[in-house]
């Protein structure tokens, strides 16, 4: 079922891309920007968005990265993502980024929240992205934090013509191996899938106390989802970023990516000193934070 998803999204894209710009255009010291806030029609629903681009001389395209949030996060990450979207722009990268179904400024309910969806939202923000004035639609890349991390792994085997690729502390076990953990137990974790399966919907409180509604269809799509397989696939670079104190998605699970991007023309490791799961964006922490975009900003303005 998966696999049938995954051609499907793959053959609903606008655009197939080609390779990199063999000659892209020099980049000023510091680009001003414009950042629009706006909504994205994805599934038969306005979808939340904010997307930002450089503001350059007539003429001049800039690469794009997508951008996709953690589970129960939202577009700003706590204003990470906002950092970074700004300093991406600074240095000649548009970005778009989306709140996905039950979080930010969805309307929709968290029931809606699956792998599946938020997929289909990050292809939609891309088609959107590549369609405004400035954009080069032939230099794309990923960013993803978290869930977010598996999703765009996932999304680079679905679509290929992604180029580069940054994931922060992502949790790519495969199938709801961490989650058999992580939302109490396997027993517990069973209870919640039957309760949402029986009723639609089971809730379930973070470690962070946040009350999340679980639709039935969330469980299914991460015990039918395979990210370590799912990034052999993947040729260009990649950067796997995150703390060395992250007690939500253990630096095993990160270096687990890492072993198994066996075909990425590029495999980058930063292990960020005494940063937990929040990588100073949801913590008083802002020199964490500075290290995590400037290492992002970086590692994709050198390769998009």
């Amino acid at each position: 079922m998966w696999r049938y998803f995954s051609f499907s999204l793959f053959s609903s894209a606008l655009v197939l891309l080609s390779a990199c710009s063999e000659d892209p255009v020099s980049r000023p010291d510091e680009y001003e920007f414009r950042s629009t806030d706006t909504t994205i029609m994805s599934r038969g629903v306005s979808v939340p968005a904010t997307f930002v681009i450089p503001t350059g001389g007539t003429g001049e395209t800039f690469p794009l990265v997508v951008m996709a949030h953690g589970h129960g996060g939202s577009r700003q990450e706590g204003g990470g993502y906002s950092l970074t979207a700004e300093e991406f722009a600074r240095n000649g990268i548009a970005s778009i980024r989306v709140d996905f179904p039950g979080c930010g400024d969805s309307t929709e309910s968290f029931t809606e929240n699956n792998l599946s969806n938020m997929l289909l939202d990050l292809q939609a923000a891309r088609n959107y992205a590549e369609a405004q004035p400035g954009v080069d639609n032939k230099r794309v890349g990923l960013l993803g934090y978290s869930m977010g991390g598996r999703l765009v792994v996932l999304l680079s085997e679905i679509d290929p013509s992604y180029k580069a690729m940054v994931a922060w502390t992502p949790a790519v076990a495969d199938g709801a191996k961490r989650e058999l953990t992580s939302l109490g137990g396997p027993e517990f974790y069973k209870s919640l899938k039957q309760k949402a399966k029986d009723t639609g919907m089971a809730e379930y409180t973070t470690q962070w106390g946040t009350t999340l509604q679980l639709g039935y269809r969330y469980f299914i799509d991460l015990e039918q989802t395979r990210p370590l397989e799912s990034i052999v696939s993947f040729k260009g670079p990649l950067l796997v970023l995150y703390g060395d104190q992250d007690d939500v998605v253990p630096p095993e699970t990160s270096e687990a990516l890492i072993a198994a991007a066996k075909n990425s023309s590029e495999v980058v490791r930063h292990v960020v000193v005494s940063a937990n799961h929040a990588l100073g964006f949801y913590t008083d922490r802002p020199e964490i934070a500075a290290e995590v975009v400037d290492k992002t900003v970086e590692f994709l303005r050198q390769r998009l």
